[in-house]
């Protein structure tokens, strides 16, 4: 297997529009490192700088300590996962996975022990002298990694692969990844929009946004403590609450507007005035006992998801919904108002202006 190193990484397209910048990642041996981010965040302008499929403008990329900048895709190692497949529609499974072994001059019976035990692990067995268009999605992205793991590359790379199924198939097709890749002992990069995919999967998340990475750590890392806004609202489902405010005069409240404030218990940092946003995550508010909360939330609409309802709405004076994640089943009429309550530990502070974390004696 193999490590990567992408140091400074960076791609500009003739005409000065700049896909990626200064992107540096450290890939242990057998990491499966997921890169996720909105629609345009370079990240899968990455993955294709590593497959060498796009060329690099800026910065180095190290497979094993050797650099492969300038190395054509072939001579890198890297076997990739694309999301629409790219099998061949004429060729049976068998055919579509012994194609590139074929190609390297491999002994038959080397490529059809390859192949044997492909099938096994990805359960294809039956399916091998099937065409692609006598295959589920599923069964076709199956025979995707097959194709993948019989080369055994140093890296395998995943171009949001599961995309173009239903969501009971990615969920089924997640869990047999993460197997994969324990039974493989491989290094994994693997590229996503969505955002529990990231957190099911990956050991560690990159986290882009607009060509940069935003920050790098395990997925409680980024659950538990966001480096920026950006991070804490794209983590977590629903999103993390954010109420926009400003610190107060004795600057251990949070002031909403002339209507309300919430007392926090310690010090904020900061002067007194300065716009502040408030995160909570819909899952880290509770209900008061008695209804003496800290907030007040003016109920819009439910959502009940069966072992969950999610009440949607708004707190007087504070800028932006608000959602509160209870168990079970529950029913409230619009207008009613809720007084909710939420431990120290789960607030989070960002500056309103810059998005970035702020550091406070109890958080």
């Amino acid at each position: 297997m193999a490590t990567l190193h992408l140091n400074a990484l960076g791609k500009t397209y003739p005409g000065g529009v700049t896909a990626a910048s200064e992107v540096s990642v450290e890939i242990s041996d057998g990491e499966f490192v997921v890169l996720v981010g909105p629609s345009g965040c370079g990240k899968s302008t990455i993955l294709r700088m590593i497959a060498g499929l796009e060329t690099i403008t800026e910065g180095e990329l190290s497979i094993d300590g050797a650099r492969v900048n300038d190395r054509e895709p072939g001579e890198r190692d890297i076997a990739m996962v694309f999301q629409n497949y790219a099998l061949y529609p004429h060729m049976s499974v068998r055919k579509n996975m012994e194609y590139g072994l074929k190609n390297e001059g491999l002994p038959k019976a080397q490529i059809a022990a390859r192949i044997a035990e492909a099938a096994r692990t990805l359960r294809l067995e039956e399916y091998l002298d099937r065409k692609p268009r006598q295959l589920s999605g599923g069964q076709r992205q199956r025979v995707a990694m097959g194709r993948a793991i019989v080369r055994q590359p140093k890296v395998f790379l995943f171009d949001e692969p599961l995309s173009n199924l239903d969501a009971k198939l990615r969920t089924q097709l997640r869990a047999e990844l993460k197997a994969l890749h324990r039974r493989l002992g491989a290094t994994f990069v693997y590229v996503t929009h969505d955002q529990v995919e990231a957190m099911s999967l990956a050991d560690r998340i990159v986290i882009m946004n607009a060509g940069r990475v935003e920050q790098i750590g395990t997925p409680m890392d980024l659950y538990l403590r966001p480096a920026s806004r950006f991070v804490a609202e794209f983590i977590g489902s629903p999103s993390m609450n954010m109420l926009e405010g400003r610190i107060g005069a004795d600057r251990a409240s949070v002031t909403f507007g002339q209507a309300s404030a919430l007392s926090l218990g310690f010090d904020l940092p900061g002067p007194a005035g300065h716009p502040i946003a408030l995160g909570v995550r819909p899952e880290h508010l509770h209900l008061a006992p008695g209804g003496a909360g800290g907030i007040d939330l003016a109920v819009q609409f439910i959502e009940q998801l069966g072992a969950d309802t999610v009440v949607h709405g708004a707190v007087p004076g504070a800028a932006g919904p608000l959602a509160v994640r209870l168990a079970g089943v529950q029913r409230y009429e619009a207008g009613a108002v809720l007084s909710l309550a939420c431990s120290a530990e789960n607030l989070h502070l960002f500056d309103a202006e810059t998005g970035v974390r702020l550091a406070a004696d109890a958080v």
